[in-house]
């Protein structure tokens, strides 16, 4: 994957939502156009998973963003306990 993307898309979730584990994003699909880049993925935060799709232009202005809580945390955690301790 490009580094320009992943940085990218680590900038414009910072300006949306603020801080996230970085190491927990996951970058789906990514579609480069002549002017911008559309990007699909998931990452973590304190509060739960997330998934995103954003598209942004080569300079990092946000054209359009949608991020969206998918579980959250003390429900993942749960789900996790329950399939582990068996």
């Amino acid at each position: 994957m490009d580094d320009k993307i992943k940085s990218l898309t680590i900038s414009t979730l910072r300006k949306i939502i603020g801080d996230f584990d970085v190491n927990s994003l996951e970058i789906k699909f990514y579609q480069t156009f002549k002017d911008r880049y559309d990007i699909f993925g998931t990452f973590k935060n304190k509060n739960g998973i997330y998934e995103f799709a954003i598209s942004v232009d080569k300079k990092g202005n946000i054209k359009r963003d949608y991020v969206n809580l998918i579980m959250p945390i003390k429900i993942n955690d749960d789900i996790d306990k329950k399939i582990h301790s068996e």
